[in-house]
C-alpha cells in the first residue's frame, strides 16, 4: 500500500508540474533577429522582441518600440537599403545580455554626410548591445559610425 502511494503522489505531482518551453540561447535569439531583418520579415522580429521592446539606432538616433515603431523603422530602412545584408561577426554572452559584432552591406539612396547619393555600395561594421528577458530581446541598440561606410564608398 505505501507503494501504491508514493506511485500515485508522483504520477500526479509528475501530471500537475508545469511544462516550462526552454528558453533559447541568447545566440540563437540574436541569429533569428538578424535572420528575420535580412528577410525583411517584420512579423518575425515581432517573435524575437519582449512586449515593448526597443531597437535602438543610435547614429541616427532612432528609438522604436516594438512593434510598430519597428516594423516603421524596418520600413523606412528598406526605402534607402533593399539589399542590405547584416552578418553576426563576433558574440560576447552574459547572463541577460550579449555584445555582438557585426558587418554591414547594402546600395544606399538617400542622404548621406557626402550629400545625396543613388544605389551607391556602402559597407562598414558596428557592435550592437542586446538586453533579454525570457528569452526575449528587451532592448536592442546599435553603435557604429555612419560617416565611415559612406567614406569607403568614395574612395573605391
Amino acid at each position: 500500500m505505501k507503494r501504491f502511494l508514493v506511485g500515485a503522489v508522483v504520477l500526479v505531482t509528475a501530471c500537475t508540474a508545469k511544462q516550462q518551453e526552454p528558453t533559447p540561447s541568447h545566440r540563437a535569439v540574436l541569429d533569428a533577429y538578424i535572420t528575420a531583418w535580412n528577410r525583411h520579415d517584420s512579423l518575425a522580429v515581432d517573435t524575437q522582441l519582449a512586449k515593448g521592446g526597443v531597437h535602438e539606432d543610435v547614429p541616427f538616433s532612432i528609438r522604436a518600440t516594438a512593434p510598430d515603431g519597428v516594423h516603421a523603422f524596418m520600413r523606412d530602412l528598406l526605402q534607402s537599403s533593399p539589399d542590405y545584408i547584416w552578418k553576426v561577426t563576433n558574440v560576447v554572452e552574459g547572463d541577460n545580455s550579449l555584445a555582438a559584432e557585426w558587418a554591414w552591406t547594402s546600395t544606399y539612396t538617400g542622404d548621406s554626410p557626402n550629400g545625396p547619393v543613388t544605389a551607391l555600395k556602402i559597407s562598414g561594421r558596428g557592435a550592437s548591445i542586446v538586453e533579454l528577458k525570457n528569452g526575449k530581446i528587451k532592448r536592442f541598440s546599435n553603435y557604429y559610425d555612419e560617416a565611415s561606410w559612406f567614406k569607403k564608398a568614395v574612395e573605391n
